[in-house]
């Protein structure tokens, strides 16, 4: 292809890494690309919580447009902030290999155990609800900001502890903090996974990303997205979902909570039988019986 592809991304460190990392996959196809920053909604909008604003695709929606009006070629999303139900004349032609997918927790130093931490700073409804159902006396209060300004605020507040991805700091190669791994957390459906967006009518951009594509993470994370898009939730909900595969057996992890309310619904499987088409709406619909 002599064409240059035109790739798309927010501005902030750690969306222009991922699209890095798409780009490099091209290089290996000896594929020409290059990369347009462009702002999203959610990087402008800075005194409220996300979950406080109502807007679906808050992070998606720029670039959306940007690709359906021919200003990009390609747009590439973290997974986990792209709404259930993409623009029409927009498909998902690719997702990248996800290495990890967990929260954590980076801490002040002179916190060595988690019950030390008297407040905690997220900008997520669904680790702010997890975390005071396992730490009931403890204050979570919100932060905004992409991952480098979140983390910079932390550094100059009084508080303990901020959550966040566990890709996004490896990502970001940012080492100098105390951390804890927070394995008993469901993250976010497509959590740590990198979407890659094109425009349904261009069958060789299509084709080219779909070599780059990474099946079993793929599998995964339409699964994970199943079961969001079946229980009505969006990048802001309090939905969490983890599917794995290893050695051909798939184990899923989901919940819905809300400490408010004290509702909390989790469900845990294994598939052993490789078949993995609808099991997302069914675990769904399994989450639903135990709603009722």
């Amino acid at each position: 292809m002599n064409k240059i592809i035109r790739i798309g991304s927010r501005k902030s460190k750690l969306a222009l890494i991922q699209a890095k990392h798409v780009q490099n996959n091209l290089n290996k196809l000896k594929i020409k690309s290059e990369i347009i920053g462009i702002e999203s909604e959610g990087d402008k909008i800075l005194n409220k919580p996300v979950y406080n604003l109502g807007i679906t695709g808050i992070f998606t929606k720029n670039l959306d447009l940007a690709l359906l009006n021919n200003k990009i070629d390609v747009a590439v999303h973290s997974l986990k902030d792209v709404p259930t139900s993409v623009p029409e004349g927009i498909v998902q032609s690719a997702v990248l290999e996800r290495y990890k997918s967990k929260d954590l927790i980076i801490c002040k130093v002179s916190v060595n155990n988690l019950s030390e931490i008297s407040s905690i700073l997220t900008g997520s409804i669904r680790r702010k609800y997890q975390w005071l159902f396992k730490f009931p006396n403890q204050k979570v209060l919100p932060i905004r900001g992409n991952v480098n300004t979140r983390i910079k605020k932390f550094k100059k507040s009084n508080h303990d502890g901020l959550i966040i991805a566990e890709a996004a700091l490896d990502r970001l190669s940012i080492s100098n903090f105390k951390t804890f791994k927070l394995d008993w957390m469901i993250p976010a459906p497509g959590q740590g996974a990198i979407g890659v967006f094109n425009r349904v009518c261009d069958k060789k951009i299509t084709q080219i990303l779909n070599s780059i594509n990474h099946k079993k993470t793929q599998i995964c994370t339409d699964i994970e997205r199943d079961f969001l898009k079946s229980l009505d939730g969006g990048c802001s909900s309090p939905i969490a979902a983890e599917a794995e595969i290893v050695n051909n057996i798939l184990t899923f992890n989901g919940g819905i909570f809300n400490y408010e309310q004290n509702e909390k619904k989790v469900i845990s499987k294994k598939i052993t039988n490789g078949r993995y088409k609808q099991i997302g709406f069914l675990l769904a619909n399994e989450m639903k019986k135990l709603m009722s």
